[in-house]
């Protein structure tokens, strides 16, 4: 049996039907074909002609863009999400004729026939290379020196890790997990250890319910590893009929989760050995992950400006700065309406307020302070470029300048959001004490005139 999923992505023939009620019925179908395109998006066209004959010359509105698309190809069976557009094509001016669906995501091996429910109970990503930010040891290495007629030998045997689950709203979890593959030739064998992601729900839910939360992981994991950090695969399973036959497990691909995005400069990480800029213990393990998901949910103004450089590209140094001093106004903000009082603005003088970033730098514990070497002079140079690259047409600036204040501003907002899930100012201290941010401070502080950074 081939790869169902590869062979989905080279291109097929099958039939469409946009409703999960009328899969089967031939007379419903759409005959058409899909592949994956160079946009990473899979585009379905379809022949539209029994519908244009059913309804000529009855309507002229456009095609309704529907929730999924299900397919039973000459490859496999299969469910196509995460709708990115529709286009159409007319005939003599009256209704379509052919439709193209595009699609981010697709599952194969979906035993359609016994689906109970089209929406998922369960969704697990594979992410290779992060266990040690999660914490998990999963592989064990061991030399054996030569003895007797023995060779030299290598052992490397895998370690089963007890799986983290922590519910994320009622009945609706997020866990962490480990799972192993061996891979490769005979005389070139490579073990494979990832990382497993997953949610489950009581009841099935629509696949948004499952993908949004798995996307706030990836992006903490992005933030830890400063680059675009791909899941490998996925598997998804639904309620069915119990029918005691074996089924392959349904297989999931989407290309948020799983493919670099191909604007913006969106890059993947330096290197996957090199010690991330924070570990998920920084943020108290599993339950921080939790934390982080629903402040993501919530609060995605604060977290948009430090997450979406890995999904859409950077901006410019400009732009970005700006961007940054907007989340530190929305997060500040947040807080001040639920009568937070390190929100509340301080005046420097009768008629003078502190610029807003002091009242941040302060709640975030005094490693923020330390790293910059004057958190007044840091937040006034700040503020005041915002401002004038705001308001100023005729502001002239350094660039090089205004980027530093910008990746600066980032760790200052980011440590605000992560000491908030960790419940402590320890995310803080680790992101200042990053060997990834040493320069950054350093060329700060020669900046500021404050002198040099020593580590606690």
């Amino acid at each position: 049996m081939g790869d169902r999923l590869r062979d989905t992505m080279d291109g097929t023939l099958g039939h469409f039907w946009m409703n999960f009620a009328d899969v089967y019925n031939l007379d419903k179908a759409d005959d058409g074909h899909v592949r994956l395109a160079d946009d990473d998006l899979f585009h379905i066209g379809t022949l539209r002609t029994r519908k244009f004959n059913n309804g000529f010359g009855t309507s002229r509105e456009r095609l309704p863009m529907p929730d999924a698309i299900y397919a039973m190809t000459n490859v496999t069976r299969s469910i196509f999400f995460d709708i990115a557009g529709v286009s159409q094509s007319n005939v003599m001016g009256e209704r379509a004729s052919t439709q193209t669906v595009r699609t981010r995501g697709v599952i194969v091996n979906v035993p359609l026939s016994a689906l109970k429910d089209d929406k998922f109970l369960t969704v697990e990503l594979e992410i290779p290379q992060v266990t040690r930010w999660a914490g998990f040891t999963t592989i064990r290495e061991e030399s054996v020196p030569p003895s007797g007629n023995t060779g030299k030998q290598y052992r490397a045997q895998t370690v089963e890790v007890n799986p983290l689950e922590v519910e994320i709203r009622r009945g609706f979890s997020v866990k962490l997990d480990s799972t192993w593959h061996v891979d490769g030739p005979d005389d070139r064998r490579t073990i494979n250890a990832p990382l497993v992601v997953g949610t489950s729900s009581r009841t099935p839910r629509r696949w948004h319910d499952h993908l949004v939360p798995l996307l706030s992981v990836q992006d903490l994991i992005n933030l830890a590893h400063e680059g675009f950090v791909p899941a490998e695969q996925a598997r998804v399973e639904f309620k069915i009929e119990d029918d005691g036959r074996p089924r392959d497990s349904a297989r999931l691909w989407n290309s948020r989760l799983m493919a670099l995005p191909r604007r913006g400069g969106v890059s993947s990480p330096e290197s996957m050995t090199r010690v991330p800029l924070f570990q998920l213990s920084h943020i108290g393990g599993v339950r921080g992950l939790r934390n982080w998901i629903r402040l993501d949910h919530d609060h995605a103004r604060a977290t948009g400006p430090i997450t979406n450089a890995y999904r859409y590209g950077t901006p410019g140094v400009e732009v970005h700065l700006i961007e940054i001093a907007t989340g530190m106004e929305y997060w500040t903000k947040v807080h001040r309406e639920l009568g937070r009082a390190w929100a509340e603005p301080r005046r420097r003088s009768r008629r003078v307020w502190e610029p807003l970033p002091m009242s941040i730098g302060r709640h975030v514990g005094p490693a923020f302070a330390e790293f910059v070497g004057d958190l007044g002079g840091w937040s006034r140079m700040f503020w005041d470029t915002y401002n004038s690259l705001k308001h100023a047409p005729n502001y002239e600036y350094d660039p090089a300048v205004v980027q530093l204040l910008g990746e600066t501003g980032e760790l200052l907002l980011l440590g605000a959001l992560l000491n908030r899930v960790a419940n402590n100012r320890i995310p803080m201290d680790a992101l200042c004490q990053s060997h990834r941010t040493h320069m950054m401070g350093y060329k700060m502080r020669k900046l500021l005139g404050a002198g040099e950074f020593s580590p606690r």
